[in-house]
């Protein structure tokens, strides 16, 4: 399985394709040279990159919630072998209730 993009509503084309290069990145070689490139693909800063990677929703499919089934969502490419390597995930919702299940015991 790979990364799954959900762009918002207000992005186009190009900016998907931004995202997509950004998520691209396999946790292999160098993180900042890796930004760097995709900054000069599309002529941008990183400032920029980042905001426009910032607008899209970046989830894994095959990493879900052991209690609600929800999709695991990306903050950086880092996350992505991390968040396999686990035996199993709960999303911050199911989490959240369950310390306040514990809580309330």
């Amino acid at each position: 399985m790979s990364v799954k993009l959900q762009p918002s509503m207000t992005q186009n084309t190009r900016e998907l394709n931004i995202c997509g290069d950004y998520w691209a990145y396999n946790n292999q070689g160098d993180y900042i040279a890796h930004v760097k490139s995709v900054c000069q693909k599309y002529d941008i800063s990183s400032h920029i990159l980042f905001q426009t990677v910032g607008e899209c929703f970046a989830y894994l499919d095959d990493v879900r919630c052991e209690y609600c089934g929800y999709v695991c969502p990306l903050e950086t490419p880092a996350d992505i072998p991390f968040m396999r390597s686990k035996k199993s995930w709960c999303c911050e919702v199911c989490e959240y209730a369950l310390w306040r299940k514990d809580q309330s015991k």
